[in-house]
This record gives C-alpha cells, sequence and structure tokens, in this order.
C-alpha cells in the first residue's frame, strides 16, 4: 500500500512538471515593452513601381510603459519612431547624349503615444488588447539629382513636415513570458505593422 501511495506521489509530480508555464501578457503598471516591426499600406510612395524604383520598407519601433490602473484596465505612455524611402533613377538617351536622374523620397515619424489595454473580455493569459492615440511629427523630405547632356548637374532639395493625431489599435501574443509577436492597426508609418514585441 505504502509503494502504491508512493508511486502515485512521483507521478502526481511528474506530471505537474509536464504541465509548460503559461506566458503571461497582462501589461500592468511598471511593464515596458519595445516593439521591432515592418509596415504595409498607406499613402507614402504610392505610384511608383517598376524599372529603376527602389524601396525600403516600413521600418517601426515602439515602446510602451505600464503607467498604472485606468478604469478596468491599464494605461501606458511611450514613443513611436517610423522611417519610410523611395528612390528612383532612370537613364534618357538625350540627342544621343546618355544622362542620369535620380529622384529620392524619405519619410520619418516621431510621435508620443498613450495606450490602454484591456483583456478581461477576452481571459486569454497570452493576448494583450489595447488602443490608444498618438500626437506625430511627419517629416518629408525631396531631393533630385540629374547631369544634363552638358555635364552641369542639377541638384534640388525640399523638406516639409507638420503634426497630426492619429488613433489605433492593436493585440500583442506572447508565446514566452518575454517574447512575442504584435498586430497594430492606425496610420503611424503604415496602415498596419506586424512585428516582435519584447517585454523588458
Amino acid at each position: 500500500m505504502e509503494l502504491k501511495k508512493l508511486l502515485k506521489g512521483v507521478g502526481l509530480l511528474a506530471a505537474t512538471a509536464c504541465i509548460p508555464v503559461v506566458a503571461n501578457a497582462q501589461f500592468d503598471e511598471g511593464a515596458n515593452v519595445l516593439g521591432l516591426g515592418v509596415g504595409i499600406g498607406g499613402n507614402y510612395g504610392i505610384g511608383f513601381s517598376g524599372s529603376g524604383v527602389s524601396q525600403t520598407p516600413a521600418i517601426a519601433l515602439h515602446f510602451d510603459h505600464g503607467m498604472g490602473d485606468l478604469g478596468p484596465g491599464t494605461w501606458g505612455l511611450g514613443g513611436f519612431l517610423g522611417y519610410k524611402s523611395y528612390k528612383y533613377s532612370y537613364d534618357n538617351n538625350y540627342y544621343l547624349n546618355n544622362y542620369r536622374s535620380s529622384y529620392k523620397w524619405t519619410y520619418t515619424v516621431v510621435g508620443v503615444r498613450g495606450t490602454w489595454h484591456y483583456n478581461e473580455w477576452h481571459g486569454l493569459d497570452k493576448l494583450d488588447t489595447y488602443g490608444g492615440l498618438m500626437l506625430a511629427y511627419r517629416i518629408s523630405s525631396f531631393k533630385d539629382e540629374t547631369n544634363y547632356p552638358s555635364g552641369a548637374v542639377k541638384f534640388n532639395a525640399g523638406t516639409y513636415s507638420g503634426v497630426s493625431f492619429t488613433g489605433l489599435l492593436g493585440a500583442r501574443y506572447y508565446f514566452t513570458d518575454k517574447i512575442g509577436a504584435y498586430l497594430e492597426a492606425g496610420f503611424g508609418v503604415s496602415v498596419l505593422q506586424l512585428g516582435l514585441a519584447v517585454k523588458l
């Protein structure tokens, strides 16, 4: 009888050890999350395609810090940095004299964002859902360089900037206690962002 009890206890202990640790996605006061992703969609560079066109992906970096409870959820404060560039180059034969033209557009977005995280509605420990608002400073720059047949080089450049508000909706799904993936909708540097989320 004692042997059976001992074996039963060992079996329960082994079964408990085999249970995987559940990743906790709750965004609480003091939490720090860094996200790095790529974006799709948006009006940056629409209409540019084909031969001679090169571009970088829309790169987005954000940081959120848990500030404290707000109603049934937690609010956070953080920052955002986004970047996107396009370049178009072509060779032209002008009266049998070849010359090359190059045009480049760059878009940079720097923002401060506030988020509100609410997770009671879904009951999933691995999922963190949130919405928020961002105050963004957008910088657009353009430059072109053309080597004309005469040998002269024409160069033009310009920078334009402005401030805007944008809303966002997002979700993070954690595979471990620290590492997960995120999806965000909202016009930062693109309409959609998908990337890696890391709890610091």
